[in-house]
């Protein structure tokens, strides 16, 4: 469930975007479907996958130079 707050911030900005007007429970809706796909889709990445990727980085960087 969407708080108040959020719901209305959720049909302006559907309105700017589609430049129609959506109801109180047509916003509930979209926006808890749109909150779940992030959540399906956004996982943060974690700081050893940072340091692995710039440890390849630099190996790689070492071998092009030579």
């Amino acid at each position: 469930m969407l708080s108040d707050k959020a719901r209305e911030a959720f049909k302006k900005i559907y309105k700017e975007e589609f430049k129609e007007e959506i109801s109180d429970e047509q916003a509930e809706d979209l926006g808890f479907n749109l909150l779940t796909l992030f959540s399906y889709i956004y996982k943060p990445v974690k700081q050893e996958w940072v340091d692995k990727l710039d440890k390849e980085n630099k190996e790689k960087q070492k071998t092009i130079k030579k």
